[in-house]
């Protein structure tokens, strides 16, 4: 395979020095008033991480933003809102809560508010220790993954829900419940490497640990289809993190491998020709050069910049963008949208910085705090941050998506950002679900 990469160097064309202009700390119109502080978007509920004190919302401001993000309604004020699976007139989100646990919850476009559908199962002892992702592959059907190692599916019949769910195997002999959650180097945060997600309803992944795992249709169970298991050291692992694709023999999986944490960013794709390493390193804990080039696959990022791929969304048949916390030397943290690249040769990695920098309350002490989500819609990139959404364009600009009902910041994080459309939006994270519905 002929490998290609392209870093830009410029900046784009827009600094955004801070989300403090763009948002502000507000829950739903009629909910309860806001607690005095937030579970820290990067700890499990329960842990006892907070943030710095909130603003009570002010429930007499507009219910949307000049940008067009418009609050929603839920049934709990201390909701933590961690991923989202969209339609246009419902959407399934899963959450946690300080008070309730791990949540699942369904939004209906006609009352434009949230209820929970679960059956409580997934806070059984032993079952739900952080939320992971959750996917839908029609409006009566969900998928969600919740720590250590569960796999949920749930369908809809005659207005009811009925649950079932499977605990994963874990690749590699010795590893422990935070290897479905560990903390990556950007921002020091947990980031979730268990998940799920699918083409349809016949054609469903999970990835937990160092597996990719495929539904039997049949069955109903899920079964190892490939196990990233070329560990080089005793303390190596590999995670997946994010995934997305555009049929059945065009699925992408990205992540990261792991060493003492030193992370260089992990591509795996499955096409018609089965499966196939896109971009991988040989990581150590060298803090000069972290990784090196492993032979046959592509090398992001280069040898001095270590970090994850913790999203990734297609552009077009041939090209998907992957979102890069990069930890550069010298304790430089930076965000990069990689766009990635089949090519008649094999595949290119081309790396743009995202102008994002601290916001107010994010507790980062480096000069860029991690971007956590991105989607892709028709020529733009969305991102979302700690209280911040960024709109990037394909001509290389970035602009802030206004948030703020009344011009104050939101002191939260934003975990996910999904939707439909550029005109069918969701920013969701720490007792915030906004959406979007306007250019």
């Amino acid at each position: 395979m002929r490998t290609i990469i392209v870093l830009a160097s410029a900046v784009a064309s827009v600094a955004i020095a801070s989300a403090c202009a763009s948002s502000e700390d507000e829950a739903s119109v009629g909910d309860p008033p806001a607690p005095t502080a937030v579970p820290d978007g990067g700890d499990d509920v329960g842990d006892g991480g907070l943030v710095a004190d909130v603003d009570v919302p002010d429930t007499r401001l507009p219910d949307c933003s000049p940008a067009g993000w418009c609050v929603t309604a839920f049934p709990d004020e201390d909701l933590v809102f961690r991923d989202i699976a969209p339609f246009e007139e419902v959407a399934f989100a899963i959450a946690e809560s300080a008070t309730e646990g791990i949540k699942i919850l369904e939004w209906t476009k006609s009352t434009n508010a949230w209820k929970y559908i679960d059956d409580r199962t997934q806070n059984a002892t032993g079952i739900g220790t952080f939320a992971g992702r959750i996917y839908a592959p029609n409006v009566d059907e969900v998928y969600f993954t919740v720590g250590p190692s569960h796999v949920f599916h749930g369908e809809r019949s005659g207005g009811a829900w009925t649950w079932t769910n499977q605990a994963l195997p874990d690749g590699i002999v010795g590893h422990t419940d935070s290897h479905g959650n560990p903390t990556q180097r950007a921002g020091g945060r947990p980031i979730a490497t268990l998940g799920v997600w699918g083409t349809g309803a016949g054609d469903v992944y999970a990835y937990y640990s160092n597996t990719l795992f495929h539904r039997d249709q049949a069955s109903g169970s899920f079964a190892a289809v490939y196990v990233a298991d070329d560990l080089d050291a005793a303390n190596e692992h590999v995670f997946f993190a994010s995934v997305h694709g555009s049929g059945p023999n065009d699925v992408w999986f990205a992540g990261a491998r792991e060493r003492a944490s030193y992370e260089c960013p992990l591509v795996v794709r499955r096409s018609a020709d089965g499966w196939q390493r896109v971009a991988d390193a040989v990581v150590s804990t060298n803090f000069a050069a972290p990784c090196a080039e492993r032979p046959g696959t592509l090398f992001i990022g280069g040898p001095g910049r270590s970090g994850w791929l913790v999203d990734i969304a297609p552009v077009s048949a041939t090209e998907y963008v992957a979102l890069h916390n990069r930890f550069e030397r010298f304790a430089f943290e930076n965000v990069y949208a990689t766009a990635i690249r089949v090519t008649d040769d094999g595949y290119s990695v081309e790396q743009s910085l995202v102008p994002v920098q601290v916001a107010p309350g994010s507790g980062s002490t480096s000069s860029a705090v991690p971007v956590t989500a991105l989607w892709r819609g028709d020529g733009e990139t969305w991102f979302t941050a700690w209280g911040l959404v960024l709109r990037g364009s394909d001509d290389g600009t970035f602009s802030v998506s206004t948030l703020s009902r009344s011009g104050g910041p939101v002191i939260a994080p934003f975990y996910r950002i999904r939707g439909t459309s550029n005109q069918d939006l969701w920013a969701i994270g720490a007792r915030h679900a906004y959406h979007k519905t306007t250019p």
